[in-house]
């Protein structure tokens, strides 16, 4: 080092060091590594929660029947005769299919409910659906059970 000195050459010691810059990296990469998979095992948990709770209601769709009693120009009156509660309906105009309307409103097992609607067509298609609880998840339609009703 000192045969450098006196030849005029200087040492510079800028930086840090090749071990020392490896730790750092493969530290890094560790709390990385780890944060990813903390929050993928969240939100794998939350995924599978919802689309469990989705398919429980999907499984209950099985116990819902519906009737269509009358159905008249802005009304149609239905009964459900299932041993479950439905939680909306989904109103589709069948013959100039147009977008979906939904009537969110709790029809208890054996009751009859009349949905009041503003649509004009021939033919409405009318599926019940199932709202999962402690979720914040969709309406769950039950496509099974629907019934096309002819408005006249």
């Amino acid at each position: 080092m000192l045969k450098f000195i006196k030849r005029g050459l200087k040492i510079n010691k800028k930086g840090i060091s090749p071990l020392i810059a490896t730790i750092l990296l493969v530290g890094f990469v560790v709390v990385i590594g780890a944060l990813v998979i903390l929050w993928s095992r969240n939100f794998i948990t939350e995924k599978a929660e919802k689309e469990g709770a989705l398919a429980e209601k999907q499984l209950e769709c099985e116990n819902i029947g519906i009737d269509i009693k009358d159905a008249g120009s802005g009304f149609i009156t239905v009964e459900n005769n299932g041993n479950n509660k439905i939680d909306a309906f989904i109103l589709r105009v069948v013959s100039d299919g147009s977008g979906a309307t939904k009537v969110e409103s709790e029809v208890k097992p054996l009751s009859i409910y009349t949905i009041n609607h503003g649509l004009s067509g021939s033919k409405i298609d009318l599926i019940p659906a199932l709202k999962p609880e402690g979720t914040n998840a969709p309406l769950v339609p039950c496509s099974s059970k629907h019934k096309i009703v002819k408005i006249l």
